[in-house]
């Protein structure tokens, strides 16, 4: 009883200002040098200078808004994001659809997720596919060789199969089809979620960190191929944190087979899990749940050609010779190239051994932090490390693989500084 009166008597601290206004700094900072990269976007466009000024003092008047009123910062958030992110996205889809250009106004990876889709309702195989003949050529393309995208689809199924009714349904009311709409859909999606995993301001600032990360909108214009994946991998996450396992399972299956490396997030999903008192057998059932849809969108593909399947997403990624992808991009890869230790840019080397290590240097580090402190915003830091370092030490290693991380990393950041603020 001492005890309690004497702590009753503790003066009590009042919140940082970060605490209070951690949401509302972080959009603030992040706001002004995503307007200037919009504004270099509506420059290339050779878009009237009116439109991005509109835009630019539409931001600044949302600021002062939540600013005055700092109830409306849910909204005033939302808002604001939409314009700088979503708005230019929008924008880039009405370009290609209504200027006339010899160039596909589409980034090569987006357009071939929709290519790949087109080949199903066509019951083409994706797989070994002549994307060059089917438009892909004309996409743009900045490196000094041929796009290996023109003959080699690199991602496992989902990621086409999922917008596969809504395009269907699109090209069946309008008569076309663009991929970037469901990337909107999924970046909603990935709003929704991370305000679900957390509640209020560190909701926001994870979210305003994750999409206004100077950049994000640059390559978001082309079409960001990752955002499907990781708003499985959030949602698999939320069913962890409520302890639905099987849907858990279900949702980290659905992942793998939209993109291979949602295979290094699921040991940490799992941690998670295991480090907040699941028992094995639970977690048994739920990768058996996952094995399962995985097979499950794989086998048709196997079954349909399984040397063309194999030789796109496997060889080509990780082997030698003609049937490689060529080094290139800024990580380790590029680094021995230009340094002597490999000869060629299709030569073969370990990199799956590099990233085999790399994976597990992460995961034991995940192991050793998740048991002392179980936060689930580490768990996005975490994410945000492993796909970042084994993405470096692989065959190529581009700006959209370190968007990935660190936007992941960012999220992860803000949601956990808002909690020690």
């Amino acid at each position: 009883m001492g005890m309690q009166l004497a702590a009753a008597r503790l003066p009590v601290r009042s919140p940082s200002l970060v605490a209070q206004h951690g949401d509302a700094l972080a959009l603030i900072l992040l706001a002004l040098p995503t307007v200037a990269i919009d504004w270099q976007i509506a420059v290339t466009w050779a878009l009237p200078a009116l439109i991005p000024a509109a835009g630019a003092c539409l931001v600044a008047a949302l600021i002062v808004t939540m600013l005055a009123w700092p109830r409306t910062k849910a909204f005033t958030i939302a808002a604001v994001v939409a314009v700088l992110y979503a708005l230019p996205v929008v924008g880039a889809i009405l370009r290609w659809h209504l200027v006339a250009s010899p160039h596909a106004l589409i980034g090569d990876g987006a357009y071939q997720t929709q290519l790949a889709g087109g080949f199903v309702l066509q019951g083409q195989d994706p797989y070994g596919a002549d994307y060059g003949r089917a438009g892909l050529a004309a996409a743009p393309w900045g490196e000094s060789f041929p796009s290996p995208a023109l003959h080699h689809l690199v991602t496992w199924p989902g990621q086409f199969l999922f917008p596969l009714p809504l395009q269907a349904l699109s090209r069946l009311v309008f008569g076309w089809w663009d991929e970037r709409v469901f990337l909107l859909i999924s970046a909603v999606a990935i709003w929704l979620l991370l305000g679900a995993l957390f509640p209020g301001i560190p909701g926001r600032m994870a979210a305003v960190a994750f999409f206004l990360v100077p950049g994000h909108s640059l390559l978001a214009v082309l079409g960001d191929n990752d955002l499907p994946v990781v708003a499985l991998l959030l949602a698999a996450l939320l069913a962890a944190q409520y302890r639905r396992f099987l849907l858990m399972g279900v949702l980290l299956g659905c992942a793998i087979v939209t993109k291979q490396h949602a295979l290094l997030a699921v040991p940490l999903v799992v941690t998670w899990a295991a480090v907040r008192g699941v028992d094995a057998r639970t977690i048994a059932r739920a990768a058996v749940v996952t094995t399962g849809v995985a097979a499950a969108f794989l086998a048709p593909f196997l079954l349909w050609d399984a040397a063309a399947f194999v030789r796109d997403t496997v060889v080509f990624l990780i082997g030698g010779g003609t049937d490689a992808y060529p080094i290139n991009g800024f990580g380790l890869s590029a680094i021995l190239l230009s340094a002597g230790v490999i000869h060629g840019a299709r030569d073969a080397f370990p990199f799956a051994l590099l990233e085999l290590i790399a994976a597990g240097a992460v995961w034991t580090a995940a192991w050793v932090w998740l048991r002392r402190r179980v936060a689930i915003a580490d768990v996005l830091i975490l994410m945000g490390l492993v796909f970042a370092s084994v993405l470096f030490v692989s065959r190529y290693f581009h700006d959209t693989h370190l968007l990935l991380g660190v936007e992941l990393i960012l999220a992860g950041l803000a949601a956990r500084a808002w909690r020690t603020a």
